[in-house]
């Protein structure tokens, strides 16, 4: 595990830093004034730039890796596959049973304050804790780093999945601690999945769509 760690300390270092200032800044201000100050910094490039950036965490674009990774190897689709669903699977089973009404900005802040809406987006109501655009990042793009030896794009990655959480404050489609949570839950499934599959020595993982495919011919 410390070679894991160490392997991927431009990842996990940043991300670290994100939970501890970011558990400060949860324990300091309340949601709504939070997230009223972020809400009151908005541009019109900001507006284009976040509009497309949450869909990096759409569960359509896990499963566009996974099928990419089908054709590199299995181990790989196998992990960041079970590594999207369980995280995801957690996050809805706690939106939908112990956080069900917890409602999201545009319910919250209904006739009581002035929100800047991103014109566009269809912003929902409920089931805001915790969020799964951020469990979906944190997760993928978690699962990459671990695959991909390359330290800068680890770091790249990093700033991928802060930038998904970002934009889902940015959208008032999740308070702060909605991603926060979402984050966690990513990271943690995840590391989860890749010390279970490690320790797999099933042959048929280490082949690929590729090379069956070139068996077979």
């Amino acid at each position: 595990m410390k070679s894991v760690l160490k392997s991927n300390i431009l990842f996990l270092l940043p991300y670290f830093i994100f939970l501890f200032i970011g558990g400060v800044v949860l324990l300091n201000n309340t949601k709504s004034s939070l997230h009223l100050t972020i809400n009151s910094f908005h541009t019109v490039f900001l507006d284009f730039l976040f509009y497309y950036t949450t869909y990096l965490g759409d569960g359509v674009v896990a499963i566009l890796a996974v099928i990419i990774l089908l054709l590199l190897k299995y181990r790989y689709a196998v992990f960041v596959g079970l590594s999207y669903s369980l995280s995801s699977l957690f996050t809805q089973v706690l939106k939908h049973t112990l956080f069900n009404d917890a409602v999201r900005p545009k319910k919250f802040f209904e006739g009581i304050h002035d929100v800047y809406f991103v014109p566009g987006v269809d912003n929902y109501m409920y089931n805001s804790f915790p969020s799964g655009h951020a469990t979906t990042a944190f997760s993928l793009y978690f699962a990459l780093a671990l695959i991909i030896k390359n330290s800068q794009i680890k770091f790249l990655l990093f700033i991928m999945a802060l930038l998904v959480c970002y934009s889902r404050i940015y959208l008032s489609q999740h308070f702060f601690g909605d991603v926060y949570a979402g984050s966690v839950i990513g990271v943690s499934f995840t590391f989860i999945v890749y010390a279970g599959l490690q320790k797999s020595k099933a042959k048929w993982l280490n082949g690929s769509f590729i090379t069956s495919l070139k068996k077979s011919v």
